[in-house]
């Protein structure tokens, strides 16, 4: 398996993505490899950092929205 490969099947690991069988074996592997279990221990981490953000829009965006909003409905009811 390339690295590319092993990341894509970590992240799937991690959110339970990945068909029963292929976990099993991917999990036994990941408790077998230091290396794995590393890479697996960041991709849980961060995982839980970005699950924990939270985006807003940008005022300017949402300003503009709001504005090219008003004007489509000003232009709809004439």
């Amino acid at each position: 398996m390339d690295n590319t490969s092993t990341l894509n099947k970590l992240i799937q690991l991690s959110y339970s993505e990945l068909p029963e069988s292929q976990h099993e074996e991917l999990a036994s592997q990941v408790s077998d490899s230091y290396e794995l279990s590393e890479t697996f221990a960041v991709i849980e981490e961060l995982k839980t950092l970005l699950d924990g953000e939270m985006e807003a829009p940008n005022p300017t965006s949402v300003k503009i929205i709001l504005e090219e909003s008003q004007r489509s409905s000003a232009l709809e009811m004439h």
